[in-house]
């Protein structure tokens, strides 16, 4: 691994273990869950409206196997309703229940009054660069994808990419709905 790795990889996890997310007890999300389960409960219930286990796996970064058996944790924990899709027959549907729901409420109100505090200690500009520098990771990370398909875009591309995309969020916000 080069001087730069090590550098980058010891920054992430100096950041990692500063925000204590390997202790359960003090995860971001508020709650004793693991993080892929808290950020399912977050991605549905932000969806609204009942999404694909397919999609679910895509939004969590998570192979399909093991967000099907997440899943199926998550029914039987009565936090989870899955149905056939009718679109796709060998589909299933994923919808929060009742319960689900709550708890899901609840890590995303815990998640951003931990996130709160954090930004309080940033200050303004700061936050601000704290924010555009984590839609850029996210985009150059999310550059993945497109680097399987030849295409290359400049860091600087990413960037701007990362900015828009942080105020189109921003922007949804607004209107009341959780990010």
């Amino acid at each position: 691994m080069s001087d730069e790795g090590r550098e980058l990889r010891d920054a992430f996890r100096r950041s990692v273990l500063a925000q204590q997310i390997l202790q359960e007890a003090r995860r971001p999300c508020g709650a004793q869950l693991p993080l892929p389960h808290a950020y399912a409960l977050l991605e549905l219930l932000q969806h609204g409206t009942p999404m694909s286990v397919g999609a679910l796996a895509k939004k969590l970064s998570i192979d399909r196997t093991n967000v099907s058996r997440l899943c199926l944790r998550m029914e039987a924990a009565g936090e989870l309703q899955r149905s056939d899709d009718p679109h796709d027959g060998r589909g299933r549907l994923l919808r929060l229940t009742a319960h689900g729901t709550k708890l899901a409420r609840h890590v995303d109100e815990s998640s951003s009054a931990h996130f709160g505090r954090i930004a309080r200690r940033l200050g303004g500009e700061s936050r601000a660069i704290a924010q555009a520098f984590l839609s850029f990771q996210a985009a150059v990370l999310d550059q993945r994808d497109e680097d399987l398909c030849g295409e290359e875009r400049s860091a600087t591309d990413l960037c701007g990419e990362a900015r828009r995309d942080e105020g189109r969020r921003d922007d949804n916000h607004n209107d009341g709905n959780p990010q």
